[in-house]
């Protein structure tokens, strides 16, 4: 019985079960000089392109999406005006940093603080944020910085600071970085920070206007060679360790991508005697490559037969076909269709017979689709017709199953053992008797005597 209960829970679930879309991984012809790239679609999470996103490498400036995320996060107001302390200007002297050229005393407020971080690359206001989040313990506020991370599913990422100098113990991959950033992205004053190329950051009680330029030169018009119309933000780094780093959305005709470039070099591309910022290019190069080349297409559909498997217990077949649940898309290369994709059954997942009745639609069994030798996308197999059940097989085969069953055989020995020590007590108390009758016909006849 315990069988059929777990045959019977086996169907439930895999009836209940929806098509999974794959993370696929999804390699294109692309190259580029950079030692890490990553572009992943933020539609479906497909990954496009993957050059070495879960080597460990220094961040770099790509940090502040942490401490923007914690940032945003924890204060109520955004409003709150700060009094930037002397030992946040202090912790940043000697590094040569990036900054907004802000002074300590200087009253300014948070949501300010976050323009100088994402649109400047401002260090010491990420070091004012942190101590303002952290509760005056910049230590504290790292320590959120990693919490967030694991809470993120990032496995190799750890951090030593709120702005991205480099440091030992200090460093992240680009697939945790987009995990990161995909976060960030729903947050909407960071998308809003983030695209902003130009920002007049108003009068203090210390400085006048300052006008904030943007070190993403993907977003701003003026810089022809990098600009690229359809990118939105995200944020650049840049340090010895690093090399030139950048992380951008780009979005056109309904299609989403977020492009990782890591530790890419400096040098002439064009020919004019300048180095070029090879970050942004090779940015650049892979959403146009996407853009370009590939588009949400239907690989797969109920009109397709997946595999044959055999029908036990059914009046007049011996076999049903198993189709697609549904119809799948994905994002494959232009001219890709359903003949140009490959429905492979997983076995294990798979069975190879299934007892009638089996109705239509009826989810029995998984396959993947491949392209390429890559996994795109995986898809429930379903039944292709109804298959009505033989009542005399299907009785016959019910009286095997408990026949047949562990708990029936359990039982069964117990019987016999049971019957056994019956038999065997009500022999020893038969031959106990006879020996008692014997020895009082013994008796009685001696005392005649």
């Amino acid at each position: 019985m315990k069988r059929v209960a777990s045959i019977m829970l086996t169907v439930v679930i895999l009836i209940c079960s929806l098509v999974l879309p794959s993370s696929a991984s999804y390699n294109s012809s692309l190259d580029t000089s950079a030692d890490i790239a990553f572009l992943v679609s933020l539609d479906d999470g497909t990954v496009i392109f993957d050059k070495n996103a879960d080597k460990r490498a220094a961040p770099a400036s790509l940090t502040k999406i942490v401490t923007a995320i914690l940032t945003i996060e924890n204060c109520a107001d955004l409003d709150t005006v700060i009094t930037i302390k002397q030992s946040s200007m202090d912790s940043l002297k000697g590094t040569d940093s990036s900054t907004a050229g802000l002074k300590a005393g200087e009253e300014i407020s948070v949501k300010n603080l976050l323009y100088c971080m994402l649109v400047k690359s401002a260090n010491e206001a990420a070091v004012v944020l942190a101590d303002y989040i952290g509760g005056g313990d910049v230590n504290a506020f790292v320590g959120m910085m990693n919490d967030l991370a694991s809470k993120l599913g990032c496995e190799n990422t750890h951090f030593m600071n709120p702005h991205g100098l480099d440091a030992d113990g200090h460093y992240t991959t680009a697939r945790d970085l987009a995990k990161i950033t995909e976060h960030a992205l729903t947050l909407p004053i960071f998308t809003e920070i983030v695209n902003t190329v130009t920002y007049t950051l108003p009068a203090t009680n210390k400085s006048g206007e300052r006008n904030l330029l943007s070190t993403n030169w993907m977003i701003n018009p003026n810089f022809k060679t990098y600009y690229y119309p359809y990118a939105q933000g995200i944020k650049t780094g840049t340090t010895s360790k690093a090399g030139h780093c950048v992380i951008s959305k780009a979005s056109k005709d309904g299609y989403n991508y977020l492009g990782i470039i890591m530790n890419a070099p400096k040098q002439d591309v064009n020919g004019d005697g300048n180095p070029d910022n090879c970050a942004f290019l090779e940015c650049k190069k892979m959403f146009k490559w996407a853009f370009d080349n590939l588009k949400l297409t239907k690989i797969a559909d109920p009109s397709q037969i997946a595999t044959v498997i055999d029908v036990k217990l059914s009046w007049s077949v011996d076999h049903v076909r198993l189709i697609p649940e549904k119809e799948v898309t994905a994002l494959v290369p232009t001219g890709t269709d359903s003949t140009s994709v490959m429905l492979e059954v997983i076995p294990e997942e798979t069975p190879t017979t299934v007892n009638a009745p089996v109705k239509k639609g009826e989810v029995i069994g998984k396959a993947r689709i491949m392209y390429a030798e890559q996994e795109i996308a995986t898809v429930n197999l379903v039944a292709a017709e109804d298959i009505k059940v033989n009542p005399f097989k299907w009785v016959l085969h019910g009286i095997k199953v408990v026949f047949t069953s562990v708990v029936f055989r359990v039982i069964f020995i117990l019987a016999v053992i049971i019957l056994g020590i019956y038999i065997f007590s009500v022999i020893r108390r038969n031959q106990n008797k006879k020996r008692r009758r014997k020895t009082k016909v013994i008796k009685n006849f001696r005392n005649i005597k």
